[in-house]
C-alpha cells in the first residue's frame, strides 16, 4: 500500500511538472509568435522570412533572421553599398555599440517601453519627460563576443554582422532576462527589443 501510495505522488508530481512545462512553453511561443507577425506585418518596412528572399518578387527585399528559438535579428543597413567589405563580427571580437533597449508589448516595442540607452539625444528626451537619467552614459558600450555579460539574444545577434551595420534584435524572454526581474522596470518573462549601431569592431589578437 505504502508503494502504491509513493508511485501515485510521484506520479502527480510528473504530471504537475509536465503541466508547468506546457504552460511556460505556450508563454515562450506566443512571444514567439507575436514577434514575428509584429516584424512581417507592422513594422516598417514590413518584412519576410531570409528564406523568403530567392522568391520575392522585388529586388533587395527586407528580411529578419531567426538565430534560434527566441532571437530574431533585422539588419537594416544589410544592402549598404560597401558593406561586405567592412569588418565582420566573430568569436572573440570586442564590439562597440549605441543603442537603445525596448520592453515588448505584443511582440512590438512601443511608445514609452524604452527602458535603458546610452544615446545622448534619446537621454536628454527622457529626462525632459522625467525620467531620472543621472547615471547613464553616453560613452559605447563594449561588448567582448563569448565573455561579456551581455543579453544572450544580443551576443547571438551581433555575430556576422559588420562595422557601422544598424541592427534591431527582438527576443523572447528566454533570449533576454528570463524568469526574473530585471533592472527594477523589467517584469518576469517579458519579451525585449534592442536596436543598435555597430561604432567599432576591435579584431580579437589586435
Amino acid at each position: 500500500m505504502k508503494l502504491r501510495v509513493t508511485i501515485m505522488a510521484l506520479a502527480a508530481m510528473c504530471m504537475a511538472f509536465v503541466v508547468g512545462c506546457d504552460k511556460e512553453d505556450e508563454g515562450l511561443t506566443t512571444q514567439q509568435d507575436q514577434i514575428v507577425r509584429y516584424l512581417t506585418s507592422s513594422h516598417d518596412p514590413r518584412l519576410i522570412a531570409i528564406e523568403e528572399v530567392p522568391n520575392a518578387i522585388v529586388e533587395n527585399p527586407p528580411f529578419y533572421e531567426r538565430l534560434n528559438l527566441n532571437t530574431y535579428r533585422y539588419i537594416a543597413t544589410y544592402y549598404d553599398a560597401g558593406r561586405q567589405s567592412k569588418t565582420k563580427v566573430e568569436a572573440g571580437d570586442e564590439v562597440e555599440l549605441y543603442f537603445a533597449a525596448y520592453a515588448l508589448s505584443s511582440g512590438a516595442p512601443s511608445n514609452g517601453s524604452l527602458y535603458f540607452t546610452n544615446d545622448a539625444t534619446l537621454i536628454e528626451q527622457l529626462s525632459k519627460a522625467g525620467l531620472n537619467t543621472e547615471y547613464w552614459s553616453t560613452e559605447p558600450l563594449r561588448v567582448k563576443i563569448g565573455s561579456s555579460d551581455i543579453l544572450k539574444g544580443v551576443e547571438t545577434s551581433l555575430l556576422d554582422c559588420r562595422e557601422g551595420d544598424a541592427v534591431e534584435v527582438y527576443m523572447a524572454y528566454e533570449s533576454a532576462y528570463g524568469k526574473k526581474n530585471a533592472m527594477g522596470v523589467i517584469p518576469a518573462k517579458t519579451g525585449v527589443a534592442w536596436f543598435y549601431v555597430i561604432n567599432r569592431v576591435i579584431k580579437s589578437g589586435r
